[in-house]
């Protein structure tokens, strides 16, 4: 979700350690949030914010690579259902989120937990662990506006923190990257630009189906994921990509289409068939020009 307009985050690190848990809060929003190291789980729990009710997200990275791993939840309170969540092996870090002024309250945090579930699920960029897909309730009007209004804040402050789950493209260049560019190979073919978070490949582009020998396993295994995912559909005539989605790099890109070792940087080119990597190099040069004056 992009913002109208630019805004401030703080990040406390009460424990002095820069790996350590994190305090987040946004200015104008009566929510805080936490960014909680699994191994700092014990800090989280001894805090007033930790009785509360909300929802939070556990993460942790796939054994077999690709996605991370993510299970999503609501809890009155939010300490004691964390502390329970130490059965699960998966997780690394937790995010949680709750109101500074004791507002929100359970039904809130269930319709939280609810929208956040099908937003991941949408979004396809992770391997969601939740086996009840959350809950719908009916909501007030005013207490719904409210619920919507936190998540919206929640959604801002997520890809700040560097977790991108419920993050979806737009499926179209942002003002600052209008150019589009194209990749075509053996059964391959697509078209994307140049994103934030990495490189958005459009919606119908192909794929071809089977992987060179000499691919590295984890590359076979992270495409793998994401036909399993829904990302890429698996049609007579090879793959093709279900929505538009990013992916980290404009190698990762390339490289998930060709099914072979790819440097993103060169396979992709704009109409007149000039490289990304030249592109990158001009705007490189033209800023350098620009700060001398």
């Amino acid at each position: 979700m992009t913002p109208a307009r630019p805004f401030a985050l703080r990040l406390f690190v009460p424990s002095s350690q820069p790996e350590g848990m994190r305090i987040v809060e946004k200015t104008n929003w009566s929510g805080i949030g936490f960014v909680v190291p699994r191994s700092q789980l014990k800090e989280f729990t001894q805090r007033p914010e930790a009785a509360r009710p909300g929802v939070y997200v556990l993460s942790g990275p796939d054994p077999e690579g690709g996605s991370d791993r993510v299970y999503i939840g609501e809890a009155d309170p939010l300490g004691r259902r964390l502390e329970q969540h130490q059965a699960k092996e998966f997780w690394t870090t937790a995010y949680a989120f709750t109101s500074k002024d004791g507002y929100l309250n359970k039904a809130h945090a269930q319709h939280l937990e609810a929208r956040l579930i099908v937003m991941a699920q949408e979004a396809k960029r992770c391997r969601l662990e939740n086996v009840v897909q959350g809950h719908s309730i009916s909501l007030a009007e005013m207490d719904r506006a409210e619920a919507d209004g936190f998540l919206e804040e929640v959604l801002l402050c997520c890809p700040v923190l560097g977790f991108r789950a419920f993050e979806q493209p737009s499926g179209k260049p942002s003002a600052s990257s209008r150019r589009l560019f194209h990749l075509k190979g053996p059964d391959a073919s697509g078209q994307g630009f140049e994103s934030p978070g990495g490189f958005t490949v459009l919606r119908g582009a192909r794929a071809r189906t089977d992987f060179v020998d000499s691919t590295p396993p984890a590359w076979v295994t992270a495409r793998a994921q994401l036909v399993s995912q829904g990302v890429f559909l698996k049609e007579p005539s090879g793959l093709s990509l279900a929505q538009a989605y990013e992916f980290t790099s404009p190698s990762q890109a390339a490289m998930m289409l060709l099914a072979r070792n790819a440097n993103g940087r060169t396979e992709w080119k704009d109409a007149k068939g000039l490289t990304l990597k030249a592109h990158q190099e001009q705007a490189a040069e033209a800023a350098s020009i620009e700060q001398e004056r």
